[in-house]
């Protein structure tokens, strides 16, 4: 995470961030009201950084047995938003790049993670996400989102 950017919270303050923005501009957002993912869980780390754990199952498939890339496109912007928003930074995605190295396979425990790399004027700012399985680089994205 580029440090110099974000003033550095504690992980419990990562969260309430997060919890404030969503209640206040998020509310209806499909992954709040009603998740596609159930068992995903994000929490956050002491620098800012938003990890999360899940599997999916056979209703995320596309290709047999494989999470669709729709699916994972939504849950990189999705971590991606959280993860401005529990920086204390609320913004749209304007851009987002995905490269799919490995195929993510359902039923299998798989990671994710977004970091904030850095920010243009102090509206505009560009995180990295990506998602692995056995620790395998599957996912690899990059994004921009604007500041409200």
């Amino acid at each position: 995470m580029c440090n110099e950017l974000i003033n550095t919270l504690n992980a419990k303050d990562y969260r309430s961030k997060l919890e404030q923005h969503k209640k206040a501009y998020h509310s209806q957002c499909v992954f709040n009201i009603n998740p596609p993912i159930e068992t995903l869980e994000f929490q956050f780390h002491d620098n800012g950084v938003l990890s999360g754990e899940f599997i999916c199952n056979e209703n995320h498939q596309g290709y047999d047995g494989m999470v669709h890339g729709g699916i994972i496109a939504a849950l990189v912007d999705a971590s991606m938003t959280q993860c401005c928003m529990g920086n204390d930074i609320v913004a749209f995605t304007t851009a987002l790049t995905i490269k799919y190295k490995k195929p993510v396979f359902i039923n299998k425990h798989t990671q994710i993670e977004s970091t904030i790399k850095r920010m243009r004027v102090g509206i505009l700012y560009f995180l990295e996400c990506k998602i692995k399985q056995e620790g395998k680089l599957c996912v690899m994205a990059t994004g921009k989102f604007f500041n409200i």
